[in-house]
């Protein structure tokens, strides 16, 4: 897993992880339910989106 940094190309390959995390695990495609790791896994796309967006604005 890569970590949040000011490269879009982070944005992507974290958002990447997220869906393939999603698409694999039981809990994350069970409504109502949270996953701890899958909630984890968006926070850092998030995070590393929000640093992309950051930075062309700059």
């Amino acid at each position: 897993m890569t970590t949040a940094s000011n490269d879009p190309a982070v944005a992507g390959t974290e958002w990447r992880a997220a869906l393939e995390h999603a698409a694999g695990c039981p809990t994350c495609r069970a409504l109502g339910v949270v996953c701890p790791e899958g909630e984890w896994l968006l926070r850092t796309h998030e995070e590393a989106a929000r640093k992309a967006r950051a930075r062309e604005g700059a």
